[in-house]
């Protein structure tokens, strides 16, 4: 009878950290965007039932992604390298843009009518706030995490990947989702003529999606929507004006182009 093969203390720290990390950067941005003086996207509030909602839904949502890299990892599903800091910085990358691709598909897909019941808790929160990024329904965790992971197996089929790659990965997302559903816009009015404006996304662009509903799919980048023709026009002009602290008073106010 063989015996049972635990995880290794490093791995263990590495699933309590992403069962635990999503909660000090919700709180660290809330407390922030009370306590600073801040340019909102829209000058609405949620109020405490949302609030509360968000909560108790980031209790059963949060260790998704933890739950599931154990399960592939521990069943040797992963296929792990030597770790170093070229595989780390390697599978992070490589994480970070297949999930781009899977977000934008996998988002744009629930927005179908036939499959909207896996998103629709999440939209229940029309105006977001830092603990919007953390409430789901398990459904849609469960299926944006396992594509993640499942592309990350496929791929160490053929090269190893670093299970801390996919942690740091998973450390950034948590921390860009917090603010991408923050409300607050932290870049200047310049941004958009600069090389970073046109390559990664402000938290307008999320507000935006959330309060009209539709287009805006993308993560932290705009080139799928840019691609596909989902990006709202005034998103640019949106975030130009928000950035002087001029929000947006009503969730369907547009900005004519």
């Amino acid at each position: 009878m063989s015996a049972i093969a635990f995880p290794s203390p490093s791995h263990i720290a590495v699933y309590a950290t992403l069962t635990l990390a999503n909660f000090p950067f919700v709180i660290a941005i809330d407390r922030y965007a009370k306590r600073h003086a801040v340019h909102k996207v829209y000058d609405v509030t949620p109020d405490r039932k949302q609030i509360a909602r968000e909560i108790k839904n980031s209790l059963t949502t949060t260790p998704v992604h933890a739950v599931l890299l154990a399960a592939f990892v521990e069943s040797g599903a992963f296929r792990l390298g030597t770790e170093s800091v070229r595989s780390i910085l390697l599978t992070f990358l490589i994480a970070l843009a297949w999930t781009e691709i899977w977000h934008y598909a996998s988002h744009r897909a629930m927005h179908w009518k036939p499959l909207h019941f896996i998103h629709r808790e999440h939209h229940r929160s029309w105006a977001t706030g830092p603990w919007t990024s953390v409430s789901f329904s398990v459904l849609e965790k469960l299926i944006f995490s396992l594509r993640i992971l499942g592309g990350m197996a496929a791929l160490s089929r053929v090269a190893a990947v670093s299970v801390y790659g996919v942690t740091v990965y998973y450390l950034v997302y948590f921390f860009t989702n917090g603010l991408g559903h923050s409300n607050i816009e932290i870049r200047s009015s310049r941004y958009h003529d600069t090389f970073l404006g046109r390559i990664f996304n402000t938290p307008t662009f999320h507000a935006m999606h959330h309060a009209r509903y539709i287009r805006n799919y993308g993560l932290l980048t705009p080139f799928p929507d840019r691609i596909f023709g989902t990006a709202w026009a005034d998103a640019e002009q949106v975030q130009r004006r928000v950035s002087t602290g001029a929000p947006l008073r009503k969730l369907n106010e547009r900005i004519p182009c």
